[in-house]
């Protein structure tokens, strides 16, 4: 179920958040439109863009032909209307050969193609469609549903445009319009006046070299640097229809521009006006008996959204005071980072020197390792010369003995120094196992150091490997110990613009606090406060203008199985100075 009253009464809201689009669409046609009566009248731009490129609408599920039209409002700078062109486009969604039309209009030119047309009484006219949609405008003098005046003042003095036009000082433009089209329609048991309820957007484009400090009543203002676009909104009409006092509900029926000025001159402005919007809202509505239901709701949305606001306040609060905690959190991890860099940078210093110098000791070994095969060889050869020498003493002392070898020669020797006894001959022959013994216990020394040489190298040259990957883990730590100093250096640095930052949205959320606060006591309660208990006669006044809304679809005319929407465009003449 839709909120009927929040989207009828709050139409103004709505279409003031899409002037932006709207007031530059206004603004093309407008422009469309400068070649004046004297020249070809102004195409609806916007109704040829949507036709198709085949030239017909036809929609084998439509059961209506549409008659979209727009009435164009020629008016002098004061809003007195010169010259009314109406362009009309039969969207035959059908795909009729023939369309039977109703228009008041003279002068009727067919603007998109050759198709032609038969007038009858009654205004009757049948268009020879053969299938395409039609387009054609012509002339219509009669009486507007909605009018616009322009009146103007300088320094708070009235004045024409023409006398106006290159003047200085504080001007006021203001727009009138009246909505002269209603019906007399039962509400409670008495005839009221409901008007059709006309949207009424009005779009000027103003100079910065000669306005300035523009501000204006009903609109919004939008400034590129050059040029300053002003859109007013306004509900002629709207008020009365609903039998809504002004205290309860103040709807709209002017538009006012207030700015300082130098040399004036304006270009041309341009109204718009419709009344879709209104049935676009109304025509989703699904029912109205639960309005004050809806009315319940609204308020219990608007409380909510009150204590939102105060609870965001209150977070934002308790998120500022975290922040500054968090700031000094910071300085203590800038402390702690530049030991980490200090501390990371000796690091890599030191396995820097740890792998140069096992660096060294790796290429030292391996020199002497290099040495082993040779000092090896050396030492075999000697003891080989020293067990002949052995082998030719046995031999002139006449003992008969085995040919002795480095593995053999003590047992060798021992049995011949057993078998000689105490004779002159175990003791040289003692003598000769006692140099041997020495010179084998040198060369096992020597076999033993040459292996512990080798062994020596090969860990050397691990060592060597692992300082190199260490030195090269002690820079990698050392660079990233930099990058996290440098990193929580600049989080440091923006600390300030956070802690700003945070006191400016606890202060936002503090103004929205208080303008939800001043928007519910002076907008939604005053609403629900002025209907409440009497919500029948609202909900009978907004029926009508829907109603009558719907059946006001056009101005020139338009057959009775057609559907229909209408929209009135006014251009005022620019005020420019006589040369």
């Amino acid at each position: 179920m839709k909120k009927p009253v929040v989207k009828i009464l709050s139409i103004s809201l709505c279409v003031l958040l899409a002037l932006g689009g709207i007031g530059g669409t206004v603004y093309a046609v407008g422009v469309s439109a400068d070649a004046g009566p004297a020249d070809a009248a102004p195409v609806d731009s916007s109704a040829e863009s949507a036709a198709p490129e085949t030239g017909s609408s036809y929609d084998p599920d439509a059961d209506r032909n549409v008659k979209d039209e727009t009435v164009y409002v020629l008016a002098g700078a004061d809003g007195s209307v010169q010259k009314i062109i109406v362009s009309d486009w039969i969207q035959n969604a059908l795909g009729n050969d023939a369309i039977d039309d109703v228009t008041q209009l003279t002068g009727i030119e067919n603007v998109k193609g050759n198709e032609s047309y038969t007038m009858g009484g009654g205004n009757a006219c049948v268009w020879n469609a053969k299938g395409n949609d039609i387009y054609y405008q012509g002339n219509l003098d009669k009486e507007l549903p909605v009018s616009v005046a322009v009146s103007y003042t300088l320094d708070g003095q009235p004045i024409t445009p023409a006398e106006l036009a290159g003047k200085s000082g504080k001007v006021t433009i203001r727009f009138d319009y009246a909505n002269n089209q209603y019906e007399m329609v039962d509400i409670g048991g008495k005839q009221e006046k409901i008007y059709v309820p006309f949207a009424m957007l009005t779009g000027l484009m103003l100079d910065n070299d000669v306005f300035s400090n523009v501000s204006i009543t009903n609109g919004k203002i939008m400034n590129d640097g050059d040029r300053t676009v002003v859109v007013g909104l306004a509900f002629p009409g709207l008020q009365d229809s609903l039998g809504l006092d002004r205290d309860t509900l103040d709807l709209p029926d002017y538009v006012e521009l207030t700015a300082d000025v130098e040399g004036f001159e304006l270009e041309t402005t341009v109204t718009l006006a419709v009344n879709e919007l209104f049935n676009d809202a109304a025509s989703n509505v699904e029912g109205w008996d639960d309005l004050d239901g809806k009315l319940d709701e609204l308020t219990d949305a608007m409380d909510q959204l009150i204590d939102g606001s105060s609870r965001l306040y209150d977070g934002l609060c308790t998120l500022l005071d975290s922040s500054k905690e968090l700031v000094s959190g910071i300085d203590q991890l800038a402390a702690g980072a530049a030991q980490l860099k200090e501390g990371a940078g000796g690091l890599s210093a030191g396995a820097a020197r740890l792998q140069s110098g096992a660096a060294s000791l790796s290429q030292g070994l391996n020199t002497l390792a290099e040495k082993n095969d040779t000092l090896n060889g050396g030492a075999a050869q000697v003891f080989q010369t020293l067990l002949s020498t052995a082998d030719s003493q046995l031999a002139a002392a006449g003992v008969q003995a085995p040919q002795l070898t480095a593995e053999n020669y003590a047992q060798v020797l021992d049995r011949v120094i057993a078998s000689a006894g105490e004779s002159p001959a175990a003791q040289q022959i003692a003598a000769l196992k006692s140099s041997l013994d020495s010179y084998d216990s040198f060369y096992q020394g020597l076999q033993n150091y040459t292996a512990g040489v080798a062994q020596s190298a090969a860990g050397a040259g691990e060592l060597n490997q692992g300082a190199a990957s260490l030195k090269n883990g002690a820079d990698s730590l050392s660079a990233g110990a930099e990058q996290l100093y440098d990193g929580i250096l600049t989080m440091k640095g923006r600390s300030p613009a956070l802690i700003d930052g945070v006191t400016q949205l606890r202060d936002g959320a503090m103004e929205l606090s208080d303008g939800l606060k001043e928007f519910n006591e002076k907008g939604i309660q005053k609403l629900v406060d002025a209907f409440d208990g009497d919500l029948s006669g609202l909900t009978d006044r907004l029926e009508a203008v829907r109603d009558v809304s719907e059946r006001y679809n056009s101005f020139s005319g338009i057959s009775a199985d057609m559907d229909g929407r209408v929209k009135f465009i006014w251009r005022t003449d620019a005020v420019e100075t006589q040369d």
